[in-house]
């Protein structure tokens, strides 16, 4: 096929040279992702950050396509997996719902989980991929990160992967925000297999030092901001209200958008159809009508949602302040459930570099004739195993 360039914020021009590549990008599954904000919440604290799973999925596939001109990397694949990588990488985010990560909290399955089955049963992608004879199930194994083959699972999921290198990239410039730049050429240009495993050369400490913290700098300043966080507890306690309200049987105004949202209201799997329904705009059309409905917490928190007037997120606050908060919601508003719009979370603090059990979560670097983990040979890396937990309120004024 003729060469395809696509103009791009964060790689400049994008070629795509593959008619199956073409196809994909056309199906009604992937456009879409069009209508997926890749920040969610993240939108309302930078008003730049508007950018789409879709310009991610095809940044993804272009990272994944400059490893494979890592000529070391291409020699340890064979004929048909440089194709079966790419395809991997576009779609590897099919899957995502509305909101992108905030809707994980509402439904049941996880994103790569739907978009595994999208690849597997959408009738379009499907009919695709058969067609150029790409086998659905690897794609989708190399998607969840369970191929028999490491190294095409390290490419799309790992500590240092295509999709990591692009929305760091392609987030921090949505954003606004410089914690991200980094030497990508030089990372793939040098990354290596050995023993079965992407590795990396020695020179290469400094760089991949750089894109841990800036991947640090990211989650603690733009993924986990407190209003983001606001927006996904107000969302979730929005969608709490109205599955709540269905149960008992609440006689909604307008129907069809609640019957896109049945089967989740009713504690079921979406079908691949049902799912591919909803994006963005058909949930923020659902929550502008919701503030018509007859019932105050309901209409409140569609409000909230709908004008940026979220619930509060506090790390500093004291526990008899909170309390002061609650005392005087419950005084002004006695019938009124306090649980939509207070809580208490603890989590674990973000670290620039955790090790865990999972292979493709450690980084090897290759040093003299050996392989090692990064942490034992980084100056920067080796306090970062232990991790901090740390409490923060959500309440309302």
């Amino acid at each position: 096929m003729k060469t395809k360039f696509i103009r791009d914020n964060v790689h400049g021009e994008i070629c795509i040279n593959e008619q199956v590549i073409m196809e994909l990008i056309e199906t009604k599954a992937f456009q879409r992702l069009r209508r997926v904000v890749q920040l969610g919440g993240g939108q309302f604290v930078f008003p730049s950050a508007s950018h789409t799973r879709f310009s991610h999925s095809i940044g993804t596939y272009h990272v994944i396509c400059k490893f494979l001109e890592n000529e070391n990397i291409k020699s340890f694949l064979n004929d048909g997996q440089p194709l079966l990588l790419k395809v991997a990488g576009l779609l590897h985010d099919i899957g995502h719902g509305p909101f992108s990560h905030s809707f994980e909290g509402i439904i049941t399955k996880k994103h790569e989980q739907y978009s595994a089955e999208i690849i597997k049963n959408d009738v379009e992608i499907s009919q695709i991929l058969d067609k150029f004879n790409i086998n659905k199930d690897e794609v989708s194994q190399i998607v969840l990160g369970v191929h028999k083959n490491k190294i095409l699972n390290s490419l799309v999921s790992s500590q240092i992967d295509a999709d990591r290198i692009d929305y760091l990239l392609r987030d921090s410039i949505g954003a606004g925000v410089n914690y991200s730049k980094l030497d990508l050429q030089w990372i793939i240009r040098h990354a290596m297999v050995v023993d079965g495993q992407i590795c990396f050369p020695e020179k290469t400490i400094n760089a991949i030092e750089h894109f841990l913290l800036g991947r640090y700098h990211m989650f603690t300043q733009v993924y986990n901001h407190k209003i983001s966080r606001a927006f996904d507890f107000t969302f979730k306690s929005w969608f709490k209200r109205l599955k709540e309200l269905y149960k008992s049987k609440f006689n909604f105004k307008n129907n069809y958008y609640l019957s896109l949202l049945k089967p989740i209201l009713e504690d079921k799997d979406l079908t691949i159809e049902e799912y591919i329904r909803l994006d963005d705009y058909s949930i923020i059309e659902f929550i502008k009508i919701s503030k018509e409905e007859n019932d105050y917490i309901l209409s409140d928190l569609a409000n909230r949602l709908i004008n940026r007037k979220f619930v509060n997120i506090s790390y500093k606050i004291t526990e008899v302040e909170y309390n002061n908060y609650i005392d005087k919601f419950v005084n002004e508003n006695p019938n009124i459930d306090k649980s939509y719009y207070f809580d208490t979370k603890i989590e674990d603090k973000f670290c620039v570099y955790q090790v865990d059990n999972k292979s493709s979560n450690i980084i090897y670097i290759f040093k003299g004739d050996n392989k090692y983990e990064i942490s034992n040979v980084s100056d920067i890396l080796s306090n970062e195993s232990s991790k901090i937990s740390t409490k923060f309120y959500i309440f309302i004024k």
